[in-house]
């Protein structure tokens, strides 16, 4: 069956995909997530491969990353017995659960990082020709974006 979609959906839906590439998803999750919003009732996976033109593997795999940071949710069977999807109405909820689940986890990794290389003896900065004061900079950089990140958090 040919994707018979409104161009319109389709355009949409390729520029919410691209905008979620920015955050570390994939341009197919966006998409998925769009029609899922959009759709007046919950879809299966065949219904999103021949929306989408898109493999059965892929739309596996895009469904199951979708429902780890519940952006989509299972809303029961259909009549043949496939599970059928939504997005998930609470989009604040969705955007918290992901800066909880990636970008607070990088953070830390970051900050552990950080830790490490302050550690290091000064002369091996010197004897790398690394910038002292970029360090002490660096380290503001990461407590600030730690506290926006924490700040944003809180907001949501």
């Amino acid at each position: 069956m040919k994707n018979k979609n409104l161009p319109e959906i389709e355009y949409l839906a390729e520029l919410v995909g691209e905008f979620i590439e920015y955050w570390g998803f994939k341009k197919v999750h966006g998409r998925i997530w769009l029609h899922l919003y959009l759709g007046e009732t919950p879809l299966d996976a065949s219904d999103l491969m021949k929306k989408l033109s898109v493999s059965k593997a892929l739309i596996s795999i895009s469904i199951k990353d979708l429902l780890t940071y519940e952006v989509i949710l299972e809303k029961g069977l259909s009549d043949t017995g496939t599970r059928l999807y939504v997005a998930n109405p609470d989009l604040q909820s969705v955007i918290t659960k992901v800066l909880r689940q990636r970008e607070k986890i990088m953070m830390g990794k970051i900050q552990a990082a950080f830790t490490q290389l302050k550690k290091m003896p000064k002369q091996d900065f010197m004897n790398h020709k690394i910038e002292l004061g970029r360090i002490k900079d660096l380290e503001r950089f990461i407590k600030t974006g730690e506290k926006g990140l924490d700040t944003l958090m809180a907001i949501l």
